[in-house]
Order: structure tokens, then C-alpha cells, then sequence
């Protein structure tokens, strides 16, 4: 039998972990499929499409980044350039909102009319809503999902926080804006320095940091979702963002270092978080080999770098009708678990 095996060794990222969390099934289908395809090809083709499915609510906070994302390089490319023409910047800007616009209009059509089972055609594409998929009419879904990504920004070009953003641009300060649609492009986290990771991938990247000094940052992370109104305590996606800035400094103590970071939930600009200490690096530390350990015990001999599943039996679902039901992997799911 041709020998499956991974690409990568073992990673461990916010996403990750959740969907572990989530459903075991759920995490052996979307990390595992080539283990899947030596046992079923055809499944194995069938979760190859849902695996690059979104919902629309997905799919909303992305082209929510996104659009974003293009905003704050418009206007960090104005700020090089001193371009002080408000006429201008305010054409720009419509421009990147009808751009979106008619990006997701194109998007919803082609899903639309998309056949699933013509994978060649598909993958060719790369594009699909898991609604779609499963035979629902959507369509008056569409104007509303549009409403909602142009109004995250404008929500967003009316608050205190893109007045802030502004004045950092205008003072000068080196600002990072992560870019969405390259999402691969900057997320590893050198985690050499930390003892017992040394067979591991770390993966995580802010969507926005300042440099206020080479003792001082800020770090914001955007939230379309819903927003969790008893959180009072920084994330600990933030704290493995303000742990890759100290790894990128070769250390894992604060030391003199100043470190802020929030997340900005778009729907309400609110922003959770705060400062970070010494023990939110030291519990993120203590949390990552957590988390590695627990997707070990899914791993053959529970080897990181060969980074082989258990048999599929070993995987659970996930214990709620009510995730299954909306689960864009359930028609595989409900085929392959017995």
C-alpha cells in the first residue's frame, strides 16, 4: 500500500486547538484527510471540497478582515506619501467598499452555481459556501452579509480606536498590518528558545501591532463574531501574540518590555485586554505544551515529527446534535464514523 503521510510535523494554532476542542471528528477530518484517503478516496475527495468551505458567517468575518485590512494600508500609504487630499482618501475608500462589494457578489454567484461533486472544476474555483453545498437558498443572505462587512468598517472609521491608528501613521511609528489574503505568510512562532517544542509548529500572527519603541508595543486582533460579554480577562490568543514578540527578541521574560494587547470586536468596537505580565507568558508557555500534549495522545507512538493519527475509531464526535447539524463536514462524518 502507497505510504500516506503528512506534510508538515505536528503545529499547534488558536484555530487548531478550538476545533479539537470542538469535535475530535471534526479536527481528523480537516488535519488528517490523507490518513483519509488511503481508507476511502472518494470521501477523502468529497472532505477535500467541504475543507475549503465556508459558512456565511465565516465568510463575512473574513471578507470583514479583509476589507479592513485594505483601509489601514490605504491610509498607511497615504501617510508615507503625506497625501493630505481628503477628496481622494474618501474616493479610495468607496473604491476598496465596492471592490468587496462586487469581490462577494462574484464569490456568491459562482458558489451558487457551483457542482461539488466536479471536483476538477472546483478546485479550479477554490470558492463555496457550505450552505450552497448542502441545498440551501441563500440568496437573501447576500445583501445582508454585504451590509454587514461594509458596516464593520464604517463602525469602525467612526471610532476612537481609527482615530489612534491615524495618529500612529501621522507620528510616524513602524505599524504592521497583517495581510488576510496571505494568511500563511507570517504566522510561524520561532519557539526554539522553549524546551519540549523542539518537534513543533507554532502558527499565530496579530492582525495589527505598533513599535513604540524597542521596549514598548500595542497589539490588536479584530473580532467579527460574537462578542463574549463576560470576558474580562486578556485571551490567550493574546497572549501567544505578545509571547512571538518576546520570542522574536530572543527571550521569554518581560523584563523592561511593555506589552499591551486587545481585541476589537467590530460589531461594537469594544476592546478586551490589557497589559501584559510575566505570568500571562508563563501560563501561554505552560497552555502551548498543554496543547500539544493533548493532540499527541491522538498521534501514533505520540510522534510529533511523523505526526501519524490514531485509527479513526480513537476520535469522538462531538457530543452536541446541534454542532453535528450545522457541521460542514457532517455528510462526510456521517459516512466514514460508524
Amino acid at each position: 500500500m502507497k505510504n500516506f503521510s503528512p506534510k508538515h510535523n505536528l503545529s499547534r494554532s488558536h484555530t487548531r486547538i478550538t476545533v479539537l476542542e470542538w469535535c475530535e471528528r471534526k479536527y481528523y477530518l480537516n488535519y488528517y484527510d490523507f490518513d483519509l484517503k488511503k481508507r476511502d478516496p472518494e470521501l477523502w475527495r468529497q472532505n477535500s471540497v467541504l475543507k475549503r468551505l465556508k459558512s456565511v458567517e465565516m465568510w463575512i468575518g473574513e471578507k470583514s478582515h479583509f476589507l479592513l485590512s485594505d483601509y489601514l494600508h490605504l491610509f498607511q500609504n497615504f501617510y508615507k506619501e503625506r497625501d493630505a487630499n481628503p477628496a481622494l482618501r474618501d474616493e479610495q475608500v468607496q473604491k476598496i467598499k465596492d471592490k468587496i462589494k462586487t469581490e462577494m457578489e462574484k464569490e456568491f454567484e459562482t458558489s451558487k452555481n457551483m457542482d461539488f461533486s466536479d471536483y476538477d472544476k472546483f478546485f479550479e474555483k477554490k470558492i463555496g459556501l457550505s450552505e450552497h453545498f448542502y441545498g440551501e437558498d441563500i440568496d437573501d443572505k447576500l445583501p445582508e452579509a454585504i451590509a454587514k462587512v461594509q458596516e464593520n468598517l464604517d463602525r469602525f472609521m467612526q471610532s476612537t480606536r481609527n482615530t489612534k491608528i491615524h495618529g500612529y501613521f501621522e507620528d510616524g511609528y513602524q505599524v504592521y498590518i497583517e495581510s488576510p489574503r496571505e494568511p500563511f505568510r507570517s504566522m510561524n512562532v520561532d519557539v526554539s528558545l522553549i524546551p519540549g517544542l523542539e518537534d513543533v509548529s507554532v502558527l499565530a500572527v496579530p492582525d495589527f501591532w505598533v513599535i513604540f519603541s524597542d521596549q514598548n508595543f500595542l497589539i490588536l486582533d479584530w473580532k467579527s463574531g460574537k462578542e463574549d460579554i463576560l470576558q474580562d480577562q486578556i485571551s490567550t490568543q493574546l497572549k501567544v501574540y505578545a509571547l512571538k514578540k518576546l520570542l522574536k527578541m530572543k527571550k521569554t521574560t518581560l523584563d523592561n518590555v511593555t506589552i499591551e494587547a486587545y481585541e476589537i470586536y467590530l460589531n461594537s468596537m469594544n476592546a478586551y485586554g490589557g497589559k501584559i505580565q510575566q505570568e500571562d507568558i508563563d501560563f501561554i508557555i505552560s497552555k502551548i505544551k498543554s496543547d500539544i500534549e493533548t493532540q499527541k495522545s491522538f498521534l501514533q507512538e505520540g510522534d510529533a515529527e511523523k505526526n501519524i493519527p490514531l485509527d479513526p475509531d480513537f476520535f469522538h464526535d462531538a457530543l452536541s446534535e446541534k454542532k453535528c447539524e450545522t457541521c460542514t463536514f457532517r455528510e462526510v462524518c456521517k459516512k466514514f464514523f460508524k
